[in-house]
């Protein structure tokens, strides 16, 4: 599981950790650049059966977090298609936040392209 929210956790950890048959990741980096290539980095180590995605838009330059740019989330969309191409399998991703309900429909999209291969 990827959470790239920005509030990491949110009871995913305490619920699922325990369970011993799923990893989960959380991005931590000082730019953008650090931040993608922890998150390639985490995907070529993992063969999944599905990759799940706690989607927070919070981490984006015009919310709290401000780091990630829009293209970015497409990016990282784009990374687990490609991932889920390699390993025949499927994904999802659960919306957890984005505060700023200017940039939020366009990351989301931006996310939801990247994920699907467009």
């Amino acid at each position: 599981m990827l959470d790239f929210d920005l509030h990491f956790g949110d009871g995913t950890v305490n619920i699922l950790e325990p369970k011993g048959y799923v990893t989960i990741f959380n991005p931590d980096a000082t730019n953008r650049k650090e931040y993608l290539e922890s998150i390639k980095r985490s995907l070529e180590s993992v063969s999944p059966d599905i990759i799940g995605v706690s989607a927070g838009f919070d981490n984006h330059v015009k919310d709290w977090g401000g780091l990630l740019e829009t293209e970015d989330y497409y990016e990282i969309g784009r990374m687990i298609y490609e991932k889920t191409q390699k390993l025949g399998c499927g994904s999802f991703g659960v919306l957890e936040g984005g505060y700023n309900f200017d940039v939020l429909p366009i990351n989301v999209v931006a996310f939801v392209k990247g994920l699907g291969g467009m």
